[in-house]
């Protein structure tokens, strides 16, 4: 008899012990469903990174990756272009020389927003008329500068550049 009283009260205690662990599980499902918890969710944590990541860099047009052409027929000048642009937040991922030599500066796009071309015209000083579209995927970047002979009119050459 005080066996089965035993494994009785016992019974009851592991009962109550897996009713209490459902219930603590149900909560935490709930709180993680409903975004509830005393944590912050997923969309907090993004929010925050995001936030001090502009705080470090503070640079808004980091997300606009270009690249350089020269087609001037002289040296040295789309490193000052890439000092220049850097400067004020442009991510330059590649430069070169163009085929030919051009007489005006032309800011191509290449990926569909041409408001991104728009806002590295506005910052080089080049005529909205000298932003075209030639759409190339393929390249993975925003905004192609061929420079012309026209770059000593130009921000690059007008402002100092910062190294």
């Amino acid at each position: 008899m005080k066996q089965d009283i035993k494994k009785n009260i016992v019974n009851y205690g592991l009962n109550i012990s897996i009713i209490l662990i459902t219930g603590a599980c149900l909560y935490f499902a709930y709180s993680l469903i409903m975004g509830t918890s005393g944590f912050k969710s997923r969309g907090d944590l993004k929010e925050g990174t995001d936030t001090a990541k502009k705080q470090i860099t503070n640079q808004p047009n980091l997300s606009i990756q270009i690249d350089i052409l020269n087609a001037t027929g002289e040296n040295r000048i789309a490193a000052r272009f890439r000092d220049y642009l850097k400067q004020k937040g442009f991510d330059v991922v590649d430069m070169g020389n163009y085929k030919t030599e051009v007489e005006k500066t032309l800011v191509v796009d290449k990926c569909g927003d041409i408001s991104k071309a728009k806002r590295v015209a506005e910052a080089l000083g080049v005529s909205q008329r000298n932003v075209v579209q030639q759409l190339d995927k393929s390249k993975f970047i925003d905004a192609s500068i061929v420079i012309g002979k026209d770059y000593n009119e130009l921000r690059p050459f007008q402002e100092k550049v910062k190294k």
